[in-house]
């Protein structure tokens, strides 16, 4: 079988008397397998009318898939075999026999024939009785466990006992043989009038709200109300469907993909109405310019990008269910506008928007798209107004942005959303000179407004001093709630008419020149000075700034105050809060039983100088540090509302800790539970903002859960000493990710590479059982001059260590106790790897050979052992005189004897 003859099947094939099994199924079987589609094999393979095979009487088996085999099967097909009550199998599947099933098969008692894929027309009724066939399914799924009937699909081409069903095919889908493990569209060629008339039909046209002139025989469809026409070619020529206007119609159902013929339609507009669209049905369409079907029910874009010269795409306010944007819509070249605001988009956003280089607006507000901006996005030269507030980003504003000379707006906001944000130093934006709009309320950009913030470009001469075409424009910046320090400068003056609000950052000067400004901030500063820009340090207003005379900044009551201006409430609220959260913390975590509780709850000392409680941002609580302390309990949910909340350690110490509300924890950046008890992670994916867990020597089983991958912030993850399964999941999203611990878990799976994980500098993978070799791509994207370290001891790896690896200088590898078989000579050579042991011991200063151990370390080394002999050692590396499969293999045995004994006794136990 799975081979590639080709001709007709000969029919001497079915005369042979001792043949028991035939099997020349196509080669193609394998690849369809693969792909879990039983397609026809469209002209490979063995062709011709199926032989009836009734001169083989001892046949049992009998495979010919995914061949061109036609015509009916014949009426003595199989009629030969003597014994007709045991089982027999045949595979017919992806081939191209037509009619029916022979009635001569119902003597067989308990055949499994597979005929998915084929031109099957009809199938008699009396088949459906037959309860032993198709290994006994038929008597629970009926004929459908034999042939999905016609309309139906399934991707066996058949309904099954493991809940794949027979399902009817789409509106305006077919499905015209029994056994389809698809459905095809409607191919008829309509013209214009007929397809007008399927999409009103299919969209429920009589309760249209406005029906003027449809399906009226007298009336030229240019003329139906939303139906838009011009000449086809030449002046006067024949009039053609150039565009649909039907907003807000009552428009219900499916659009037919029919619609996607019209072969002139430029603009197709159905928004605001309750109405699907089947974009991968559709048939490729040169002409449609603009689509409009935002606040829809459309639920998927596969197939958008057989529209490939649209030039505007409206997909707001509809539900994608969280599936991030799909790959083939950044193949619209054309493209200008983009609408996909509020439409449940998630994942991430990917690199091939910079293929997108025509885009000149891009809305994509409200949505779940999460991890760091694209640096391709960069590659927008076009681009005029860029809207991605309100979504889940994290990391810095990508330096490329610097290249949309064209942007006038930028919103990247984050008011509604309880990550942390955008991160790093405010961009300059230096040579955007027709830049406007600048919205990043709520992120948390750190540093000083930069020297050549919004300058013109980056020169000696031009420093600090603003694009002279924006003069005497309107500038509009926002950046409340963010984490900007330092004093507002003057050279901002350039501006003479600038709104910026910088309410909640840690502002601490304003320069004078500024409080001059008259026409700034809407005018208010010519009546209230700096007061309308930012309030005083001590005061505070609803908006960090005082806009009319009912909103003056309010002096704050209380002697601790903070000195940053523009506050939106006093520090001494904010510090009640935060005693109000400590004390439950206290209460809740058995705090008179602490090992030190110096200053708590004491009303008399500030709570900054109570034992492990530190302060800053003008004496509000940034770091929690109660390791080892003796807290006992479960700590209380309003931790996280401890806003500027950076360092939560809480290590070593018998607690029952949960993640639930820990998005509202905006600033946690590094949050230690090793060592507490912790038996899961849940809720841990939504602390966008950390970049250091270690959650090490707790409880922990099962897979590593896929929403750690959420947080891209992450430097460090420690996991070392649980109880975790499965396979490693993919890191690529953790571009910071430098130190990696899962050492002595139960993983399994093949060893990755982390290939995209530039920053990656250590790696302990060991203690598991994790497998594979080592990949010549094993770190490929980090740095060859960075200092590695390496653990993937007592795993089960197998292969060579690769010279690949030799790229790097400084290596410091652990590789003993797995299935090693050699290391490539250029690894040998590094001098400097291994604290220089490689430098004096060549090859065995990596790992022992075979034959050989050597105690600890598995390779030999100054402080430790030589490579000793020992018989049984057949792998580099070993640290053990033994056989390390079977050492493996009976460790393997006790663990699991002995978790099986436990088991059972806590069972007898229970029933007792």
């Amino acid at each position: 079988g799975e081979n590639m003859f080709s001709g007709d099947l000969p029919d001497s094939l079915g005369n042979l008397p001792n043949i028991e099994v035939i099997a020349l199924q196509h080669l193609s079987a394998q690849d369809a397998a693969a792909e879990d589609s039983l397609t026809s094999s469209s002209g490979l393979g063995l062709t011709g009318a199926m032989p009836a095979f009734d001169g083989a009487p001892k046949l049992r088996q009998l495979y010919l898939a995914y061949n061109s085999i036609g015509g009916n099967l014949p009426s003595s097909f199989l009629a030969g075999i003597d014994n007709k009550v045991d089982e027999v199998e045949i595979d017919l599947a992806g081939n191209e026999i037509t009619g029916s099933l022979p009635f001569g098969l119902k003597e067989f008692s308990q055949l499994k024939i597979f005929l998915a894929g084929n031109k099957i027309s009809q199938l008699d009724q009396s088949f459906c009785n037959l309860d032993s066939w198709m290994g006994g399914e038929v008597e629970n799924n009926f004929c459908d466990a034999i042939l999905c009937p016609s309309g139906t699909f399934s991707k066996y081409g058949r309904a099954t006992n493991d809940d794949t069903p027979c399902t009817a095919c789409p509106f305006t889908f077919t499905a015209p043989y029994y056994g389809s493990t698809e459905c095809e569209p409607d191919s008829k060629n309509y013209n214009e009038r007929e397809i007008l008339i399927k999409f009103y039909k299919a969209t429920g046209g009589s309760e249209w709200l406005d029906v003027d002139n449809w399906l009226e025989d007298d009336v030229s469809i240019c003329k139906w109300h939303g139906i838009y026409c011009e000449s086809a070619g030449e002046q006067g020529g024949t009039q053609v469907v150039t565009e649909i206007h039907l907003p807000m119609n009552k428009i219900v159902g499916t659009v037919p993909p029919q619609l996607f013929n019209l072969q002139f339609l430029r603009m197709f507009n159905i928004r605001d109405n309750k109405v699907d669209v089947e974009l991968f049905a559709a048939n490729t369409n040169t002409q449609l310019k603009e689509l409009y079907l935002d606040y829809t029910n459309i639920s998927s874009l596969e197939g958008i990008s057989k529209l490939r010269n649209l030039e505007t795409l409206h997909m707001q306010q509809n539900d994608f269910g969280g599936a991030p944007i799909p790959e083939e819509l950044f193949e619209l070249r054309e493209l200008k506008q983009l609408y996909l605001s509020d439409a449940h988009i998630g994942g991430e956003l990917s690199s091939s928007i910079g293929n997108l280089n025509q885009l000149e607006e891009l809305y994509c507000r409200g949505n779940d798209i999460s991890g760091e901006i694209p640096p391709e996005i960069g590659q927008l030269y076009n681009l005029e107004v860029l809207v991605l507030s309100e979504n889940r980003f994290v990391g810095p504003i990508p330096e490329e942005i610097s290249n949309l000379s064209q942007l006038e707006s930028l919103f990247i906001d984050s008011f509604t959303r309880s990550s942390a944000g955008l991160s790093g130093p405010l961009p300059s934006f230096e040579g955007m000179t027709k830049l406007r709009q600048i919205y990043l309320n709520e992120n948390s950009l750190t540093g000083e407004i930069p020297p050549n913030f919004l300058s013109a470009e980056n020169s000696a001469y031009t420093r600090g001093i603003s694009s002279l075409g924006r003069y005497n424009d309107k500038v509009t910046i926002g950046l409340k709630g963010n984490r900007i320090q330092g004093t507002l400068p003057a050279f901002l003056t350039a501006f003479k008419r600038l709104d910026i609000d910088l309410s909640d950052n840690l502002i601490t000067a304003i320069d004078e020149e500024i409080c001059d400004m008259e026409d700034w901030m809407g005018g208010a500063v010519g009546s209230f000075r700096c007061d309308a820009i930012v309030c005083p340090a001590g005061s505070f207003n609803l908006y960090g700034r005082q806009s009319n005379k009912q909103s003056p900044c309010q002096e704050c009551e209380g002697a601790e105050q903070s000195t940053s201006l523009g506050a939106t409430k006093c520090q001494s609220e904010v510090k009640k809060r935060e005693r109000e959260i400590l004390e439950a913390i206290y209460h809740s975590c058995s705090g008179d039983n602490w090992k030190t509780k110096d200053n708590w709850l004491d009303d008399d000392t500030d709570i900054c100088h109570w034992y492990g409680i530190s302060c800053s941002n003008g004496g509000t609580v940034d770091s929690i540090l109660l390791g080892a302390n003796n807290l006992v309990g479960t700590p209380t949910k309003q931790i996280f509302e401890l806003e500027n909340l950076k360092y939560l350690w809480l290590y070593s110490n018998p607690i029952n800790f949960s993640f639930d509300g820990i998005e509202e924890a905006k600033h946690l950046q590094s949050l230690l539970l090793d060592s507490t008890g912790l038996t899961s992670l849940k809720g841990i994916g939504r602390a966008y903002q950390l970049t250091d867990l270690d959650v090490r020597f707790n409880s922990i089983s099962g897979p590593i859960p896929n929403e750690l991958t959420n947080l891209v912030n992450l430097a460090t993850l420690s996991l070392s000493n649980n109880d975790l399964t499965g396979a490693i999941p993919s890191f690529s999203r953790m571009h910071r990710l430098k130190d990696l611990r899962l050492s002595n878990n139960d993983l399994t799976g093949l060893l990755p590479s982390f290939a995209t994980n530039q920053r990656l500098k250590t790696i302990d993978l060991s203690d598991n059982r994790i497998s594979g070799k080592i990949q010549p791509t094993f770190l490929i994207s980090v740095d060859v001059n960075e200092v590695i370290y390496i653990d993937l001891s007592r795993n089960r790896l197998e292969g060579k260590v690769p010279d690949d690896l030799a790229r790097f200088v400084q290596m410091t590898i652990f590789l003993k106790d797995n299935f090693l078989a050699g290391i490539e000579d250029d690894v040998c050579n590094m001098e400097f790897w291994n604290d220089g042991d490689v430098g004096l011991f060549d090859c065995n200063g990596i790992m022992c050979p075979p034959g050989t151990y050597s105690p600890s370390k598995g390779r030999q080394s100054p402080e430790g052992s030589e490579c000793m002999d020992c018989k049984d050692a057949k792998f580099y590396g070993q640290s053990r005189c033994v056989d390390l499969q079977e050492y493996y293999s009976s460790a393997f045995s006790r663990r699991f004897g002995m978790g099986l004994a436990l088991l059972v006794t806590g069972v007898t136990l229970f029933l007792m």
